[in-house]
């Protein structure tokens, strides 16, 4: 069904569609964003839930953001003249309202509509980067409550065996994914359905995962994607024993490829529980981001 807002603006929003993923990837290397909401993998796994709409243009990409709200947006990424293109014709027609407003993008709103747009933190929306050197050699006291963590899930089991995550195995991953869901706690992310989505195309996404085995039987996986050489996102990572977590995600920094110094492990989504959880973990930076509302 098409809404007013599509009616009226002179931009046309698409689905996103793997055959749109190398110009998305090449338009997003160019400007040098770094933000996991724009890697072409969040972007198509997430579409469903987030109801993305994507208008691309030679040199730029705006992501419709409609689950939150009628004239929601990620802000545009691409070059300078790109965003301001699109932030135009959006003007033109409607008051946009972006998400994902990093300290650049203020800077340009400031300079091109000065006084125009309102900024309020999203602290929901910070994704949490940890060095993985640090996350590996845990040392000092800052990191004795995690060192614990770790021993206890690596206790769990007697033997534990890793695989990386392929094409031809992602079937077992998406069998740990839905035992997940049926699990699932109140107050957990509800993201499985993106989560399968990223599985059943993970080799066209290029992702990059591992299968986690205890005793013998399938307990976790993780998938991610490289935002860069040196910086992985772990989009999804499914534990089925919690107690495990710290465990798995401290074997998967001692997996990842010797080039990777940063790991992205993505917002907390205002969840307790896993803000908790990732705070525990000794992140080396929190990404501020903005929304920002037209006046």
């Amino acid at each position: 069904m098409t809404s007013d807002a599509d009616k009226r603006s002179s931009l046309h929003f698409t689905p996103i569609t793997l055959p749109q993923m190398e110009r998305v990837e090449a338009i997003r290397a160019a400007s040098g964003s770094t933000l996991h909401v724009y890697s072409f993998a969040s972007l198509f796994s997430w579409q469903e839930n987030e109801r993305y709409g994507i208008c691309l243009s030679e040199d730029a990409f705006l992501i419709k953001y409609a689950a939150r709200g009628e004239n929601a947006y990620l802000f545009p990424c691409g070059t300078r003249s790109g965003k301001k293109r699109l932030i135009d014709a959006l003007l033109t027609d409607e008051s946009p309202v972006f998400y994902y407003v990093g300290d650049e993008d203020v800077r340009l709103l400031e300079e091109e509509y000065p006084g125009r747009f309102l900024f309020c933190d999203c602290r929901d929306d910070y994704p949490y980067l940890y060095d993985r050197e640090a996350q590996i050699a845990l040392s000092g006291k800052d990191y004795k409550s995690l060192r614990h963590q770790i021993h206890l899930g690596e206790s769990f089991a007697h033997t534990w065996k890793t695989e990386m995550l392929t094409a031809k195995n992602a079937e077992r991953a998406l069998c740990i994914n839905r035992k997940w869901a049926n699990a699932r706690f109140s107050g957990e992310p509800a993201d499985t359905a993106a989560a399968e989505t990223a599985l059943l195309h993970f080799e066209e996404l290029h992702l990059w995962g591992v299968l986690f085995q205890a005793d013998g039987e399938d307990i976790a996986y993780a998938a991610g994607t490289f935002i860069t050489p040196e910086i992985f996102d772990i989009c999804f990572c499914k534990v089925l024993d919690q107690n495990c977590d710290c465990y798995i995600k401290w074997a998967l920094y001692r997996l990842l490829p010797e080039e990777v110094k940063t790991v992205d492990s993505e917002e907390d989504m205002g969840l307790e529980g896993l803000r908790t959880h990732k705070l525990l973990r000794r992140p080396k930076k929190l990404t501020r981001v903005r929304k920002g509302i037209l006046r």
